[in-house]
């Protein structure tokens, strides 16, 4: 069949210009925080514990050591604080528009799939399924002004895709972890760096600078550290997720889809509506041999007609 587009335009990659609300990713809505609070409290608590007690000891080494753990401190903090807003945005939902949408599977992005989240499992991402849509569901994926993200096929069948996060839990929990472990890294950091300070010492404005910057970069690369072996334990005891339909069977490219989940404009993905998270997902069939490569619109509207998209009757 030819390639017409029922809409008669042309599909709005890129960015749109635009002021619609979007979705910030490390602070998210407030009443939602109560989703990982306690882990939250948790990890502060430890930091304020351990951190007055060592306070109190290093105080009895001096002005170098007491200014030294206090700079340290500081940078635990702000470390402990980003690990936070990274745990928060990974393990909560927040507000979104329940929708659906039907197409096939163009890509499945793994989590932890670079040698960064391996270093740093505060910030993995949830496993990521990319979604060619039909062409009926274009105006879903481009509304509040949004980031479009398409094929990188010819002007005539290029295609919008969705982005579909599936949560995975042991991303939210390496997350959750790293907050802790962080606390941790600070608090033996602490120690650290207040030794560095007072043998350092104060003699020259040069040499107390020094002595404070090193214990900046100590008590942050103990922090760090911290929250990557403890990220990385919360990993290797929580079981990986395949991407699956409702029905149980794992999803893989080519499949035909349709897919259930909460609609939100994200930051994080260049302020694109995505669904944060995947839901519900049907399984509508498999993409033919002998197909037109790569995939487009026009083969989709084809294989998926409207009335067995999984969408249909919901919209009526």
């Amino acid at each position: 069949m030819a390639c017409v587009n029922p809409d008669i335009r042309v599909v709005r990659c890129g960015d749109q210009v635009g002021t619609g609300e979007s979705e910030s990713t490390p602070f998210g809505k407030v009443g939602a925080v109560f989703g990982v609070v306690g882990t939250i409290i948790g990890g502060i608590t430890t930091v304020i514990t351990v951190s007055e007690k060592l306070l109190a000891v290093v105080a009895t080494l001096g002005g170098a050591a007491s200014s030294g753990a206090l700079a340290g401190l500081a940078a635990g903090i702000a470390v402990i604080t980003i690990v936070t807003l990274y745990a928060l945005d990974r393990c909560i939902e927040g507000e979104g528009t329940r929708d659906c949408v039907a197409g096939v599977i163009n890509e499945i992005v793994p989590n932890f799939n670079s040698a960064w989240d391996e270093l740093f499992p505060f910030t993995a991402m949830h496993t990521r399924v990319d979604v060619i849509v039909k062409s009926r569901f274009w105006n879903k994926v481009e509304s509040n002004n949004a980031f479009v993200f398409c094929t990188d096929d010819s002007a005539e069948h290029r295609s919008e895709i969705l982005r579909c996060y599936f949560f995975t839990e042991r991303v939210c929990k390496a997350a959750q972890a790293g907050i802790i472990g962080a606390g941790i890294g600070v608090g033996a950091g602490i120690i650290a760096a207040a030794l560095a300070a007072a043998a350092i010492g104060c003699a020259t404005v040069i040499l107390c600078l020094f002595a404070l910057l090193l214990a900046v970069i100590i008590v942050a690369v103990a922090a760090l550290v911290g929250a990557l072996i403890a990220g990385q334990i919360a990993k290797a005891s929580t079981a990986d997720a395949n991407p699956s339909a409702s029905s149980g069977a794992v999803l893989s490219v080519g499949d035909l889809v349709s897919i259930n989940g909460n609609m939100k404009k994200r930051d994080e993905d260049d302020k694109a509506n995505i669904f944060w998270f995947a839901r519900q997902t049907s399984l509508l069939g498999r993409v033919p041999s002998g197909i037109r490569q790569p995939l487009s619109y026009c083969e989709i509207n084809d294989l998926i007609p409207d009335n067995m998209d999984g969408c249909f009757f919901q919209e009526r």
